[in-house]
């Protein structure tokens, strides 16, 4: 089995940490739209924007990503 073909290693976990980080970008993205605006529109559009966006940063830099994000939210 080469390096390649390793199931730990693969590139499973660019879509691992894609789709995790579309759901914490979509939590996150309604938290941000609840507190500033009071439409539920605004709220929606607020998370649509934040989720590809947390997503793809997630899916592109994986670990040190989730750190970011992380010691930013605390």
């Amino acid at each position: 089995m080469s390096k390649r073909d390793d199931y730990i290693a693969g590139p499973h976990n660019y879509w691992v940490h894609f789709w995790c980080g579309l759901a914490f970008g979509t939590v996150v993205g309604t938290w941000i739209g609840w507190r500033m605006f009071a439409s539920g529109w605004l709220i929606a559009a607020t998370a649509l924007i934040t989720s590809p966006v947390v997503a793809l940063a997630c899916g592109r830099w994986g670990d040190p990503a989730w750190q970011w994000i992380i010691s930013r939210l605390l």
